[in-house]
C-alpha cells in the first residue's frame, strides 16, 4: 500500500511540473504573438459613452473628467493571458508620456478588486495608473466580447481609436497616432 501512495504521489508531482510548463509555454507563446502584432490604429470619430471606475483607493472617477487631453483607456483584466501578455507595452507607451500634460493613461481593470490589481503592478513592477471597474458600469458600447479593449480618446472627448485584443501599444505607430491626437486639437 505504501507502494501506492509513493507512485501516486510521484505521479502527481510530475503532472503539476508538466501542468506548470505547458502554462509557462502557453504565456511565453501568447507574449511573443502579442508583442510582435502592432494594433494598426484606423482613425475614427465616434461618440464616446461615459464610464465610471474608480481608484484603488475608492474615489469615484469618470471618463468624462479627462475631456481636454488625449486618453489612452485599457480595459484589462489579471485574469486575461492577452492583457497581461501586453501590459510590458503599455508600460513602455507610458513611460513615454508619463509627463506629457496633454495625455492620461486609464488603466482599468473589471473583475478585479483594488487589492488584487495593487498586488500585479507590485509583482510586475508597474507604476502605470491602475483603476477598477464593474461590468454594470461599462457602457455597452464598450463591450466588445474580448479582452483587452483599448480606446484612444481625443480632446474633444472622442473615440479616436478602438482596439481588441493585445498588441503591442510601444509600436512607434501608436506614438505617432498620440502625437498627431495633440497636434490636431490645438
Amino acid at each position: 500500500m505504501k507502494r501506492a501512495w509513493k507512485w501516486i504521489g510521484g505521479t502527481f508531482i510530475v503532472l503539476c511540473v508538466l501542468v506548470a510548463l505547458a502554462g509557462f509555454l502557453l504565456f511565453h507563446a501568447v507574449r511573443r504573438n502579442v508583442e510582435s502584432r502592432s494594433p494598426g490604429l484606423i482613425a475614427v470619430s465616434l461618440p464616446a459613452p461615459d464610464l465610471a471606475f474608480q481608484t484603488l483607493d475608492g474615489h469615484e472617477r469618470h471618463l468624462r473628467d479627462y475631456k481636454g487631453k488625449v486618453v489612452f483607456l485599457d480595459l484589462w483584466g489579471t485574469w486575461c493571458i492577452q492583457c497581461v501578455a501586453e501590459m510590458p507595452t503599455v508600460q513602455a507607451l507610458y513611460d513615454r508620456y508619463k509627463n506629457d500634460p496633454e495625455v492620461v493613461f486609464l488603466i482599468v481593470s473589471r473583475l478585479d478588486t483594488p487589492q488584487r490589481v495593487e498586488h500585479y503592478a507590485r509583482l510586475g513592477h508597474y507604476s502605470l495608473p491602475f483603476f477598477v471597474t464593474r461590468d454594470e458600469d461599462i457602457p455597452p458600447s464598450m463591450y466588445f466580447h474580448q479582452y483587452p479593449a483599448t480606446f484612444l480618446y481625443s480632446k474633444d472627448g472622442r473615440i479616436a481609436a478602438q482596439h481588441a485584443g493585445g498588441a503591442d501599444w510601444n509600436d512607434p505607430s501608436v506614438s505617432a497616432f498620440i502625437d498627431g491626437l495633440k497636434i490636431r486639437a490645438k
